[in-house]
């Protein structure tokens, strides 16, 4: 037990854990209720949850929780997503995803992928804050405000939902090990070998100084 103990790593405290499922989970609860506001198609999203004008203020409300996890992981997260000049190797390479390469450049805590991802989702998730703050109470904007900031809702949850899709794919069945970094924090020390050695190099610098 002490063997296995010894070859896995802690890669996120349960600050850094909460905080995603936090961002992650309004942010699904807010596409989910949207579908249902927006298409005659996905009624029963309002028929399962007490009717539209529940469904309405639900969406504010994960709106809300939203944007407050949000702000909270744009400045936790920030330092450690800034790009750097390897990072654009990274994704030349298609990160080893695309096809198969021995010459990726060694990533420090996220890979071009992941920092690509955070900064969607913060930009993004800006627009789809401010377009929904003036949604909330369209006609105390201008009229051509108003109609862009439907507009503007709609095209960023477009994107961060096709997003999430491949963050998900890529969090789970693509990169085996990956999921139990948000669950229980700790990771083997193979696969941050493999996806972090810079930072596990630094890391361990760290611990053999200290």
């Amino acid at each position: 037990m002490s063997g296995k103990i010894q070859n896995m790593v802690r890669v996120t405290d349960p600050i850094e854990r909460i905080a995603h499922w936090l961002l992650a989970g309004s942010c699904l609860f807010c596409l989910f209720t949207g579908l249902g506001i927006m298409f005659r198609s996905w009624e029963f999203i309002p028929e399962l949850l007490g009717g539209l004008y529940a469904v309405k203020w639900m969406h504010i409300f994960s709106g809300v929780v939203f944007a407050f996890a949000l702000a909270y992981a744009y400045v936790m997260w920030k330092k450690d997503c800034a790009f750097e000049p390897d990072d654009a190797k990274w994704i030349a390479q298609g990160g080893g995803y695309l096809w198969k390469t021995n010459n990726l450049p060694p990533v420090y805590k996220y890979n071009a992928g992941q920092k690509l991802f955070f900064w969607f989702v913060v930009v993004f998730g800006a627009l789809i804050v401010l377009s929904g703050l003036v949604m909330w109470n369209p006609t105390a904007f201008p009229i051509a405000v108003a109609r862009w900031s439907y507009a503007l809702h709609a095209l960023s949850a477009l994107v961060i939902g096709s997003f999430f899709v491949v963050h998900l794919y890529l969090g789970t069945i693509g990169n085996p090990g990956t999921f139990q970094a948000m669950t229980t924090g700790w990771c083997s020390r193979a696969w941050c070998e493999t996806h972090c050695p810079r930072w596990l190099a630094e890391r361990e610098k760290g611990s053999s100084e200290s």
